[in-house]
């Protein structure tokens, strides 16, 4: 019983993945998500984004300030995308 329980659990989340922070030029940075399950949605992936820019700028004693997005909403054999290039200031 615990273990199909744990498996459902398991396929209801999906699985959301993250490039984490990378470095994409002098003093810019670049986080990408993705979450391919069944009740993922844009907005949930975007905030994570958002908070784990925010910090990482904030472990440096900085903001985050936004250079550019791209969002992939979700479609026909499409999950949400999320694309987030940043600087610290």
């Amino acid at each position: 019983m615990k273990k199909s329980a744990l498996i459902a659990i398991l396929i209801l989340t999906g699985c959301a993945s993250s490039t984490g922070v990378i470095s994409a030029g002098k003093d810019q940075y670049m986080i990408s998500r993705e979450d391919n399950g069944p009740a993922a949605s844009l907005g949930a992936i975007k905030a994570k984004a958002f908070q784990e820019a925010g910090a990482f700028c904030a472990g440096q004693g900085k903001t985050m300030q936004i250079i550019k997005e791209n969002d992939v909403p979700r479609s026909f054999g499409q999950f949400p995308q999320t694309t987030l290039q940043f600087s610290c200031v």
